[in-house]
């Protein structure tokens, strides 16, 4: 385990004081949305941006807009009323994978003396630590995509997350070419199948995206009755095409 200079050295010193450790804790264990977090935790809006605005300013953490398109395009136009409490919420993340791994397991299970509790770090991290290597999983995921389509002469212009009101997305491309990719990545110990494929369709119809491509990103390989699909909008990849970032 580190030294306390040691941890000294990559952290800010404020950042273990409250209530930038409580949040930070938050943003390790959540999905991110940044609304959310201000309420679990307790904090009112102005100061959880100015919260949020000291973390950035130190490489702690950046901020990703919601690409969602607004629900109210117009001062005086009705909605359901099932929507007017609805937020339309950014995400936070860690700047390095290091980061949310010492906010998520290490920094909650410190005793009174400052020590860690080795015993509840490791049980911690054997029921959620699948949490941070899917998002790793995620990044590089979108580092391959961007080099496998810039051999069909797509170069993708926005790549990241994307979620809204109806469901949340591991991949949504905006190319200069104004071709659209989703995709999805699975770090599971079995293959993916086509019942999933189906699914994520439905979920892309749900939220009104336009798919010309999809990508999915498997850990542990495909079913074979989804590799028999053959068409030339779905790109499969397997844990073999990311020798390709080596």
């Amino acid at each position: 385990m580190l030294s306390k200079i040691e941890i000294e050295s990559i952290f800010p010193f404020f950042v273990f004081d409250e209530p930038f450790n409580k949040l930070l804790i938050s943003i390790a264990r959540s999905d991110g949305k940044m609304n959310s977090i201000f309420n679990k935790i307790k904090v009112g809006e102005s100061l959880g941006i100015e919260l949020v605005d000291e973390l950035i300013k130190s490489g702690i953490i950046y901020l990703q807009d919601s690409r969602e398109n607004p629900i109210k395009l117009y001062p005086k136009q009705l909605i359901k009323k099932d929507l007017r409490a609805y937020t339309i919420q950014p995400k936070l993340y860690f700047t390095k994978p290091f980061f949310r791994f010492w906010f998520a397991f290490v920094q909650p299970n410190k005793k009174e003396d400052g020590n860690i509790d080795i015993a509840l770090l490791l049980k911690s991290f054997n029921k959620d630590g699948y949490r941070l290597s899917s998002l790793v999983f995620e990044q590089l995921s979108i580092e391959l995509l961007k080099l496998k389509v810039k051999q069909k002469d797509i170069n993708l212009d926005i790549c990241a997350s994307y979620w809204d009101r109806f469901s949340e997305f591991d991949i949504y491309c905006n190319s200069k070419e104004g071709i659209n990719i989703v995709g999805e990545c699975k770090y599971t110990n079995r293959p993916v199948t086509k019942s999933e494929l189906l699914k994520l369709e439905n979920k892309i119809k749900q939220s009104s995206l336009r798919a010309d491509y999809i990508a999915l990103f498997s850990k542990s390989g495909f079913s074979k009755e989804l590799q028999k699909i053959k068409r030339d909008n779905l790109l499969l990849f397997t844990l073999n095409d990311f020798k390709l970032l080596l």
